[in-house]
């Protein structure tokens, strides 16, 4: 608090406004006078004083590197760390790669495009931490990555959770069973839910005969939790690295276990850009008993259970693309899906397209489109449309995936 307040022209001014100083935060009880700080504030101190904003608490001389978040609307956010900071980052990382049981005897292939988003550099630098052999494959075409896994003894796969699935995809094509043909024990993911969602994961470790594991993070934080080897369905979280709070979406209150709430996190370790009660929009839920493991570091059931950005509001019922993909992954006959929401004759509709095997005959379309429709009606309690699309014919992704279409206008959600 008092690095912030006295080095961050940005914390400075929100203490100001406040009315406090660091001296009123006394204890974790006093945590909730500190105004939050919302991604949105960090974007627009970046737009007025580019291209760091007022929240960079240290010369960039300082700095040992820059990243930028994902954006799908704007600019990025650029962060800066300093040599310690970066450290940190990829240690958090490194110890949740632990937890998962991958130990320096691994060979690790980090399946990621090396540009300039912080948890792919970080993976690969908490898989070095470890000990492990790692096999950079960010310039290499799907094509390569597969002849790499048939070639070399890798044991380890890191990637997002999308591409996870395309690789084994287009290994399929090939005549090539994953699971059966190549030393893959571990694969870990992250950039998206979908390694912690239990349909998603099971058709991951399938693929593969792998045991699979989520590692959620923020580049404004940290690789902030990991799921442990036993793979309870809680992720646990590196409370010594940043204070978690979840809070009631409506109250602002804290959540009791079992409860779902807002995560917001206060980073405790970055000097180049510290960064305090931040809403990171996640909605989690904390853990109401111990994992088996025996940590007792904070835990949240399943993971990221969705983004409140990612809400959306369909005649009067809320949904979460993360439920729709809980559903859809349940039928091995899918490959990948898209989702669209939209407006047909001015009602809201989503509209769900499946993207069925190359494999499966034409005549049996209609009996999946019946079946997925019918799951998603129970699933969400309203109806949806669904469309069988031409095998392939929906895009596969490297990184984040952008599956949710929205081609509504002027609506709240």
């Amino acid at each position: 608090m008092e690095h912030a307040y006295r080095h961050s022209p940005f914390y400075r001014a929100k203490f100001d406004e406040a009315g406090i100083t660091p001296r009123d935060i006394r204890s974790l009880h006093d945590l909730p006078k500190i105004p939050f700080t919302t991604k949105d504030e960090l974007k627009e101190s970046q737009a007025k004083h580019p291209p760091y904003g007022t929240f960079l608490a240290l010369p960039v001389e300082e700095c040992l590197r820059i990243h930028l978040t994902s954006a799908t609307t704007g600019r990025p956010l650029i962060i800066l760390d300093t040599p310690q900071d970066w450290h940190d980052f990829y240690y958090t990382y490194a110890r949740g790669l632990y937890g998962m049981g991958i130990r320096r005897s691994d060979m690790v292939m980090a399946a990621f495009s090396y540009g300039p988003w912080i948890g792919f550099w970080s993976g690969f630098y908490a898989a070095q931490e470890i000990g492990c052999c790692v096999f950079p494959s960010g310039g290499f075409t799907t094509e390569q990555r597969i002849d790499l896994l048939m070639t070399y003894p890798v044991t380890v796969l890191g990637c997002t959770p999308s591409y996870a699935l395309y690789l084994a995809e287009q290994a399929k094509k090939k005549g090539i069973d994953l699971a059966r043909e190549t030393r893959i024990r571990i694969t870990w993911h992250t950039g998206e839910p979908g390694a912690s969602i239990p349909a998603t994961k099971q058709k991951i470790q399938e693929a593969y005969g792998a045991k699979t594991f989520d590692l959620p993070g923020l580049t404004e934080m940290a690789a902030w939790g990991f799921e442990c080897e036993l793979q309870s369905g809680q992720v646990h979280v590196h409370e010594d690295y940043l204070y978690p709070e979840v809070l009631d979406l409506e109250t602002g209150e804290p959540v009791k276990p079992g409860q779902q709430g807002e995560l917001v996190m206060t980073c405790l370790y970055r000097k180049a850009m510290p960064i305090l009660r931040y809403r990171t929009r996640d909605v989690v839920q904390p853990a109401d008993k111990p994992c088996p493991c025996g940590r007792s570091l904070v835990s949240f059931q399943g993971g990221v259970l969705g983004r409140l950005d990612d809400m959306k509001k369909i005649r009067g019922i809320i949904v979460y693309p993360r439920r729709i993909e809980e559903i859809v992954r349940q039928f091995p006959e899918v490959e990948e899906f898209q989702i669209v929401f939209r407006r047909v004759e001015g009602l809201d509709d989503i509209l769900v397209r499946v993207d069925p095997p190359a494999a499966m005959p034409a005549g049996q379309h209609p009996a999946l489109q019946e079946k997925v429709g019918a799951a998603l009606r129970v699933g969400l309690g309203i109806r949806t449309s669904v469309e069988v699309v031409e095998p392939g014919s929906l895009p596969r992704w490297d990184h984040k995936a952008k599956r949710t279409v929205d081609q509504r206008t002027e609506v709240p959600f």
